[in-house]
């Protein structure tokens, strides 16, 4: 019998966790992907949410070492990579960019990921001073499927950040 991967483990687990915020209504899902790249050897599964102004991405992924490291029993450690994203419009870039940075080193202190924010804006847009921010989570610890415990803290401290974001920019 074929055992699941730890990557389909923290999938399954994340997703229905996910859903089940949907269906409390605490969170809207909006898109979701789970791609296998045949170039790289490489999973991804992600995950987008919505609330009024802001959306978010969660992206679990895997590369070809541990996938096909777990598949062959190479080894005793598979593990993935957890990455989030947050997109939302601002209109004042230094008022903005650093408040949601402080807010989101606050929720997020207990992981201390690396936060990045890229601002882009339309050309010729009819309103200039509409900007997008797309702010990017990057962690530097790996998980695995002890990580399954922390996966309703993780989701609380995303909708938590969602909500934060929600309120900066309202």
């Amino acid at each position: 019998m074929f055992d699941p991967t730890v990557f389909d483990n923290l999938k399954v687990v994340l997703e229905g966790a996910i859903y089940d915020l949907d269906l409390k209504g605490q969170t809207q899902i909006i898109d979701r992907s789970d791609l296998v790249d045949l170039a790289k050897l490489s999973r991804t599964y992600s995950i987008a949410l919505a609330n009024r102004h802001v959306e978010g991405l969660i992206e679990l992924s895997t590369d070809a070492e541990n996938w096909s490291g777990e598949i062959l029993e190479t080894g005793t450690n598979y593990p993935c990579h957890i990455f989030l994203q947050f997109y939302l419009r601002i209109n004042d870039i230094d008022r903005d960019c650093p408040a949601i940075k402080f807010r989101i080193s606050q929720i997020w202190r207990a992981y201390k990921p690396k936060i990045e924010q890229q601002i882009t804006f339309v050309y010729n847009n009819t309103d200039p001073s509409i900007f997008h921010d797309q702010i990017s989570l990057f962690f530097n610890e790996t998980v695995n499927e002890s990580f399954i415990a922390e996966i309703p803290q993780l989701l609380h401290l995303i909708l938590e950040t969602m909500n934060a974001l929600e309120d900066l920019v309202s």
